[in-house]
């Protein structure tokens, strides 16, 4: 485990845990899985097949930490996720821990004071007109991880039949 301390630094252990169970999981899923469309019903294109799930985890998990840096006003080099080559298992492995590192360092390492100072002040909307403050959006981005790698998880069952 991290040093992080704190409320703060409790959720990004749990954060960080959640994406490790989240890279186990996908392990060494074949390319051809990794892409394959396995929900065909639904209209929602980030649940489609496992290589767009996990897209959409990312680009979710760079996206929490841009509505803390604006409410909170600092600025972070954000990668574009949707530029980043996620193509299998192993790219996606690399890119979530990227995305993890990122969050750790832009929220605990450089924002930890000013985060914990308004952890329950501030609010903000999502872009769904969610109204959030930064330990609810924080625990969000935890278990919003957890859903995907259960959708991942049944995606690979369903693969296997």
């Amino acid at each position: 485990m991290n040093n992080m301390q704190g409320g703060l630094g409790a959720i990004l252990d749990e954060y960080k845990k959640a994406a490790e169970n989240l890279i186990r999981v996908l392990g060494n899923i074949s390319k051809e899985d990794f892409v394959k469309v396995v929900d065909l019903k639904t209209e929602d294109e980030d649940c489609r097949s496992i290589q767009t799930i996990t897209r959409h985890v990312i680009r979710s998990g760079y996206g929490y930490v841009k509505y803390i840096s604006i409410a909170l006003n600092f600025t972070a080099n954000f990668p574009d996720a949707n530029k980043m080559k996620i193509e299998n298992c192993a790219d996606a492995s690399t890119e979530i821990h990227k995305m993890v590192q990122f969050n750790i360092y832009n929220l605990y390492e450089l924002n930890r004071e000013k985060i914990e100072e308004n952890m329950f002040s501030i609010t903000f909307k999502s872009r769904m007109d969610e109204v959030y403050n930064f330990e609810q959006i924080l625990e969000h981005a935890v278990v919003h991880i957890l859903r995907h790698r259960r959708q991942i998880e049944k995606f690979i069952v369903l693969l296997k039949n």
